[in-house]
């Protein structure tokens, strides 16, 4: 019989989440939890209910939705080992993703419904969770988790305009571009302009589709292609950049200009 497993990614510096990454065919009572919860099988299947409603939850495009203190319960189908992936958040940090998108948010919105079949968030959910449980840098897990739950809960939220024009949007992208050497934090972004971070993430959202870390991260690519076409060296640049260390770089710049930091730099130093 195949042995059970079960890992868990907290980190201090997220402190309001924890992810399950588990395998089991335990069958489990009704429950409900103080967080709002999404989940998906990775493998297996599944009857999953949520308030007397049941659902079949496959490994392929179903993501279950919980909301805080909804009765619940999900329990493998077969005696085949389900593996399934569980996130766990805080309320308070979902209702400020939320009024980041809405500005008539002021308490957490309950999700309308118990499942979402999508295949394409179903796979990005699961590269999330992956992500997550990764040897990434944690301000790059907290971005991937942020623009996931932005799209996420877009989908069931009136989206409210910012105005087109904004000193604030100018000031913040004025700093960041002098400012670009730094690993700067959305937090120390909202305590430099009294702003609050999810309102900060907003703006970007709305301005360019990018979070403030991903254009921080790729005024660092510009930058630093513009040094390795110069002959810096990959080591040197990653340092004038102000990435964590080589690993960093390399991951960031593979992403971005879809080539590694050698192969670029090779093309313009013969």
């Amino acid at each position: 019989m195949k042995k059970t497993f079960t890992k868990i990614f907290k980190d201090k510096k997220l402190p309001f989440l924890e992810l399950r990454y588990s395998n089991s065919n335990k069958h489990y009572k009704k429950h409900f939890h103080d967080t709002f919860s999404l989940g998906i099988n990775e493998q297996g299947l599944s009857v999953y209910t949520n308030n007397d409603k049941v659902y079949t939850l496959d490994d392929s495009s179903g993501l279950s939705i919980v909301n805080p203190y909804a009765v619940h319960s999900c329990n493998s189908c077969t005696e085949v080992l389900n593996i399934y992936y569980m996130l766990y958040l805080d309320i308070a940090w979902c209702r400020d993703i939320q009024k980041s998108i809405d500005d008539r948010v002021s308490d957490f919105v309950n999700i309308p419904v118990d499942i979402l079949d999508d295949k394409a968030f179903y796979n990005e959910y699961l590269s999330l969770c992956k992500f997550l449980f990764s040897d990434n840098h944690i301000l790059d897990k907290e971005d991937v988790l942020i623009d996931f739950f932005i799209r996420f809960f877009s989908l069931f939220l009136d989206k409210s305009e910012v105005p087109t024009i904004n000193k604030e949007y100018d000031e913040i992208v004025l700093f960041l571009q002098k400012n670009y050497k730094e690993n700067i934090s959305i937090e120390e972004l909202s305590k430099i302009f009294n702003l609050n971070p999810y309102y900060i993430i907003r703006l970007f959202k709305s301005k360019i589709n990018l979070t403030p870390h991903a254009f921080l991260i790729n005024l660092k690519i510009n930058r630093a292609k513009e040094l390795l076409q110069e002959g810096t060296s990959i080591v040197d640049t990653a340092l004038e950049c102000g990435f964590f260390d080589q690993s960093h770089f390399h991951k960031n710049f593979v992403k971005i200009v879809a080539t590694t930091p050698k192969e670029y730099r090779l093309n313009f130093v013969q």
